[in-house]
């Protein structure tokens, strides 16, 4: 009987040797089938605290974690696939910080994360709904390799990543600050600060100056230089899609740019003309002259198109304030005359006051929107785009056109 009840340990213990054994193997191989927990990918370690599929009503939430097993900085992304829902929000947030939130559909959240060595970062992404809605997708996250490097891939390997900057934004950056992570609409968002010299490209016989990397994974371009006529902002019509403005872009897009037309992105452009309650100003005001807080965020319309302006958001989180600046990358002493930008100041008495770039690299907003003023145009690369060069003067980034 003690020799049976012996027999039966031993076997029992072998049984479940075998069985971690290979549970051990299928972790460690990354052989796990797409419906499992836990998954491997190259060198990060993706699980799935609550499953990758999800089927849920009402407000409800997910949550999964991320670990970089290697000694480098890896990158990832993360997408939401095989969605259906109607009316439901998600925001997702992280144990570093990071905040998405968004319509729920077909998108990728994230194209490109990065996660620093031996590190695990966590991640709950919530739910809400208005009418207890029904709702279904799939998570899926992978590391980023080396092949078929995007014109992002390149510009996030060619830069360390800085955890904060010198300055706080809204400030002047008169130094290399270099390049930093933020949010945007689409998700993660990386962006250049400062007096950098490593954001140069050359597109379409131009030279432009990398802004920043939206979280769709487009570039976002500005020509390094003015149109040649000036221009005004508005003749009666001061909504971007129905001004002067757009109308002279869009008349130099076709003479310019037409022909490469198949590397630029359609973006939703941010043309933030929201008032303040009992107040003259626009939101933007209050955001970038009072408060001094921009964001990438967009709190107006959003304007479809393939090229547009930049907002005083944008030129803030680049390093301008409303004291001169001649010292970060987005000033040009060529310019002799101020550019206009996508984001309203002010209306009074009748007239519309656009945000500016001054000719000493400073943001002004006391401009009347129907004075001739330069235009600087601004594109999008779209994320597929495969390039060469290493984005300085000598040698800067080309776009494959062929």
């Amino acid at each position: 009987m003690r020799l049976r009840f012996k027999s039966a340990l031993g076997f029992i213990f072998l049984l479940i040797a075998i069985c971690a054994f290979l549970g051990v193997g299928y972790i460690f191989y990354g052989k796990i089938s797409n419906d499992s927990d836990i998954v491997v990918d190259g060198k990060i370690t993706i699980n799935y605290l609550t499953g990758k599929k999800f089927e849920l009503n009402g407000n409800n939430e997910v949550s999964f974690s991320v670990t970089n097993n290697d000694t480098e900085t890896k990158y990832y992304y993360i997408q939401l696939t095989d969605i259906y829902a109607k009316d439901v929000k998600y925001k997702l947030t992280s144990s570093d910080n990071l905040k998405i939130a968004n319509e729920l559909k077909s998108e990728i959240i994230s194209n490109q994360v990065s996660i620093n060595a031996q590190e695990t970062v966590n991640y709950t992404i919530k739910f809400t709904t208005k009418d207890n809605e029904k709702y279904s997708g799939v998570i899926q996250i992978g590391e980023k390799n080396d092949e078929n490097n995007t014109f992002a891939d390149v510009i996030i390997a060619n830069n360390k990543l800085n955890e904060t900057s010198l300055t706080k934004n809204g400030e002047s950056a008169t130094l290399d600050e270099g390049f930093l992570k933020n949010t945007d609409d689409l998700g993660v968002a990386y962006y250049f600060r400062g007096a950098v010299s490593n954001n140069n490209v050359k597109f379409a016989d131009k030279n432009w100056k990398i802004v920043k990397i939206n979280g769709d994974g487009s570039v976002k371009l500005v020509l390094d230089g003015t149109i040649e006529e000036l221009n005004k902002y508005y003749e009666s019509e001061f909504s971007f899609e129905n001004s002067k403005i757009s109308e002279s872009l869009n008349n130099w897009y076709n003479v310019n740019l037409k022909d490469y037309s198949d590397y630029i992105a359609y973006y939703k452009f941010c043309n933030d003309i929201v008032t303040e309650e009992e107040s003259t100003n626009y939101i933007g005001y209050s955001r970038i002259i009072t408060n001094k807080i921009p964001m990438y965020v967009c709190l107006g319309n959003k304007v479809n198109t393939k090229i547009g302006l930049l907002t005083a958001d944008e030129v803030s989180m680049a390093g301008a304030s409303t004291n001169e600046n001649k010292s970060f990358y987005l000033y040009n002493e060529n310019i002799k005359t101020a550019y206009y930008l996508m984001t309203g100041a002010e209306y009074k008495n009748g007239t519309y006051y656009p945000f500016l770039v001054n000719t000493d690299g400073s943001i002004i907003a006391n401009t009347a929107g129907n004075l001739l003023r330069s235009i600087r145009p601004v594109i999008n690369i779209i994320k597929n785009a495969k390039i060469t060069g290493n984005g300085s003067l000598e040698e800067p980034y080309e776009i494959i056109t062929n």
